[in-house]
């Protein structure tokens, strides 16, 4: 990869998050969750109109499809300090490609994703990417099958939009979760792990503290260039503290 360009863009703008696609799902709690910390939070999103309403004022939102190149392109030309991208992460029931077709899925989770990496190296952009993926994206199971029937060619964008990650010279941090589900965040004991389970029906964790979880790590300095899994377990909810222990020990990526 070619050496990063310097950035163009005042200082006091670094302090604000990126959250492509924020107007359902984990994108959207993401982006609830850094408004209620007072972060500066821009939206990318294909319905403005939609992300204005849900978020209020004091998100700057503005139009971009991950699917138009040039769209995201504009909307990259911001120094942020980290860009969360949320599209169709996890591959579940999202109304966006539901038995959609394959191209129409390797658009939105695949090729979004290097359109955004593409955009952000173009612009300087020298903060992290924050990318969900799912827990044994890498690893056969039962459950992961169901799913890449439902949204064909799913298993082999979520690889090789992480490898594409990893190879762009860019900071990151990929966070797999297990299945989403809506129940309320801060109420289950939520671990951080190597990357080494696989995906069950019985493995979930809310979509909050998923969010919670990579809020975290695009702060931390321990997350950088790291690849993790979530599992929620039995036990009281483990605080920011905790759950930064557990991410020193996980090694980066070389």
């Amino acid at each position: 990869m070619a050496p990063l360009p310097t950035p163009r863009y005042p200082d006091e703008m670094k302090a604000t998050f990126c959250v492509v696609g924020a107007t359902r799902g984990t994108g959207l709690l993401i982006a609830k969750q850094l408004l209620e910390g007072e972060s500066k939070v821009r939206i990318v999103a294909r319905d403005p109109v939609r992300a204005s309403r849900l978020l209020g004022s004091r998100a700057d939102v503005c139009p971009g499809d991950v699917t138009d190149a040039h769209s995201i392109h504009d909307a990259m030309h911001h120094v942020y300090k980290a860009i969360f991208f949320t599209v169709s992460a996890t591959g579940g029931i999202d109304g966006r490609a539901l038995f959609g077709s394959k191209t129409m899925i390797r658009e939105a989770t695949y090729q979004g994703l290097l359109n955004v990496v593409d955009a952000a190296r173009s612009s300087g952009f020298q903060g992290r990417i924050i990318l969900p993926s799912v827990v044994g994206a890498d690893r056969s199971s039962l459950i992961l099958s169901i799913l890449n029937t439902i949204k064909p060619g799913l298993l082999r964008n979520l690889i090789e939009r992480e490898l594409y990650l990893r190879a762009s010279g860019l900071d990151y941090t990929i966070v797999r979760a297990p299945i989403l589900t809506n129940a309320p965040a801060g109420q289950a004991h939520v671990r951080i792990t190597r990357p080494m389970n696989k995906l069950t029906a019985r493995s979930r964790i809310s979509r909050g503290d998923f969010a919670r979880v990579m809020i975290l790590a695009s702060q931390q300095v321990a997350a950088s260039r790291k690849i993790f899994d979530l599992v929620v377990t039995k036990g009281v909810a483990a605080s920011d503290q905790q759950l930064l222990k557990q991410l020193e020990q996980i090694p980066a990526n070389p």
